[in-house]
């Protein structure tokens, strides 16, 4: 009781059980554990999806209840550092959140990665620091009232590009194996 605002960094049915939890407690802003793309683009209940499509259904039929958003960020710099995301303890129970789970295996200089999209054009990234979504979402917590959305990018860059930047930071030419997949 008393709560304003939850940022939920929890998936799942824990997820669904908060939000549910929030709207008897007359909690007036909710922000789902979505801090990725938009969720329009995604594919609907998709292997990486965790019951996030669920939580948005459920913040949907309660929002004459209950203020919610959606964060979007994008790719976190940070899955491309040492021992990945989960240096950071973020990511532990997704799958893809030690280092090389994600686009670029750096230590082995291999990718699998969306370099084009379905209509051949090349793929773009928006990357984010998760200490300036950090920033981002505590800003956020003094406005009067939320769209449904709010996004953010530190950098849009190709995924071609990305790769390069890679290679630079390595130091080195020898060149990245790619796999390359149509997303």
């Amino acid at each position: 009781m008393g709560v304003d605002t939850v940022v939920s960094t929890v998936t799942g049915t824990a997820q669904l059980r908060l939000i549910e939890a929030a709207v008897q407690c007359r909690v007036r802003r909710f922000a789902p554990a979505e801090f990725e793309g938009q969720p329009s683009l995604r594919s609907q209940n998709g292997l990486l999806d965790r019951g996030r499509g669920a939580a948005l259904a459920l913040l949907q039929h309660y929002r004459g209840y209950i203020q919610s958003t959606v964060y979007i960020c994008g790719v976190f710099y940070e899955r491309f550092s040492v021992n990945g995301m989960t240096s950071l303890k973020i990511g532990v129970n997704t799958g893809y959140g030690n280092e090389g789970d994600y686009i670029a295996d750096i230590r082995n200089m291999t990718a699998t990665a969306p370099v084009y999209d379905s209509a051949q054009n090349m793929s773009n990234l928006c990357l984010t620091s998760v200490y300036d979504v950090a920033k981002f979402v505590v800003r956020s917590l003094d406005m009067p009232s939320w769209p449904q959305e709010m996004s953010m990018c530190g950098e849009r860059m190709s995924v071609n590009a990305l790769i390069d930047l890679i290679q630079q930071c390595r130091g080195t030419c020898i060149p990245f194996i790619i796999n390359i997949h149509v997303s």
